[in-house]
């Protein structure tokens, strides 16, 4: 339990990604009565840009950076070229290419498949990062 609730971080990240988790899934099933897709995604990228911060944060990310620059501290508990770093700078770029795009592109129904790509992606981010953390945490 210390790996979701080891420290205020933690139980943010946590309480933060069950949420999102909790929203997606009403959303999902709510799909064909959604008529303007445009202001819910921008609330899920700003949403999940935020967890994805705090995931960062709570992974010591930043000390993983400082230590690859000027070799001081130690690192996070990812290093900085692995596949956790990859996967997550890709979909980021994705992501945010996305939202961008969505912001142009007035046609709901593109809207709504960039919707699904973000979500997508953010599923796949949470994904790796969170099966990486429970196999680092048991082995």
């Amino acid at each position: 339990m210390s790996l979701y609730f080891g420290s205020a971080v933690s139980i943010k990240t946590t309480i933060l990604l069950a949420i999102f988790l909790g929203l997606l899934t009403v959303i999902v099933i709510k799909r064909k009565e959604i008529r303007h897709w445009g202001w819910l995604t921008l609330g899920i990228f700003s949403f999940g840009v935020y967890i994805c911060t705090i995931g960062a944060t709570r992974d010591e990310l930043h000390l993983t950076i400082q230590h690859a620059i000027d070799g001081s501290g130690q690192p996070g508990i990812f290093s900085l070229v692995c596949l956790q770093t990859i996967v997550g700078s890709v979909l980021g770029i994705v992501i945010v290419f996305s939202a961008i795009l969505c912001v142009f592109l007035r046609k709901q129904s593109i809207r709504k498949r960039l919707f699904f790509v973000i979500t997508g992606s953010m599923l796949i981010k949470i994904l790796t990062i969170e099966l990486s953390r429970i196999i680092l945490f048991v082995s």
